[in-house]
């Protein structure tokens, strides 16, 4: 019996009912399936979804970025830093906090000029969105970043480790590094703008193969707290 395409709803539905009634098993599932395998599949696909949010969202959420790190300071095997993660995250976030530190390796290709360009806007987006804290860098990059305004002046930074930390401070301000800005009314001026790490004993256990390592700080980083906590803990 057919179904009365313009009979009310419950009369629809009460038919439906007794043709499924008067169905053996086997005919009754093909019977499903053939009307309504497309409202099937959509329901599915909804509850997996909702089920996949309400996962992400409340039973197993994704940990927060405690500290974004780039590291351009030459070549890095993943476990190398994997390493530098760990000591880091160990050292600024607290157990029960889910957060994480991320430690990325990030290269401009100057043989290929597409893939330069490519790497410059990458990395102008990640800093226009405050994604990036800290960068480890070559020292030829640290001061071009510095020239560009990538970089906070390191003073600034340097007096927020004092504030928090003085023998920390005694430390780290003998590894500070200088460099000629630009600044605003034309003129050129000396500044601290990054801090040499190769003799950080946290660098150190990571065994990096490369020789010249300094840190700069982004200017829009938003987490300077953990950026000083960060660098107490590489110079403890």
């Amino acid at each position: 019996m057919e179904t009365p395409v313009h009979a009310p709803f419950k009369e629809r539905v009460r038919i439906e009912i007794k043709k499924l009634r008067e169905m053996p098993f086997k005919k009754k599932m093909e019977y499903i399936w053939d009307y309504y395998k497309i409202s099937i599949i959509v329901t599915i696909v909804v509850l997996l979804l909702i089920g996949s949010f309400i996962n992400t969202r409340f039973i197993n959420p994704p940990p927060d970025t405690a500290l974004f790190v780039v590291w351009s300071a030459g070549f890095a095997t993943e476990e190398q830093l994997d390493v530098l993660s760990g000591a880091l995250k160990t050292r600024i976030v607290e157990e029960d906090v889910n957060e994480t530190v991320v430690v990325t390796a990030f290269f401009a290709m100057d043989e290929d000029p597409n893939v330069d360009m490519v790497y410059i806007q990458r990395l102008a987006a990640m800093l226009a969105a405050g994604e990036i804290d800290i960068f480890i860098l070559r020292s030829d990059l640290l001061k071009d970043y510095a020239a560009i305004g990538y970089l906070q002046p390191m003073e600034r930074v340097l007096n927020e480790i004092r504030s928090a930390d003085p023998d920390a401070y005694k430390r780290i301000e003998e590894y500070a590094v200088y460099g000629n800005i630009d600044t605003l009314d034309g003129n050129i001026t000396e500044q601290i703008i990054g801090i040499n790490v190769e003799n950080s004993p946290m660098i150190k256990k990571t065994n990096f193969y490369v020789q010249e390592m300094y840190v700069g700080v982004s200017a829009s980083t938003g987490k300077m707290e953990n950026v000083v906590r960060a660098l107490i803990a590489m110079f403890d």
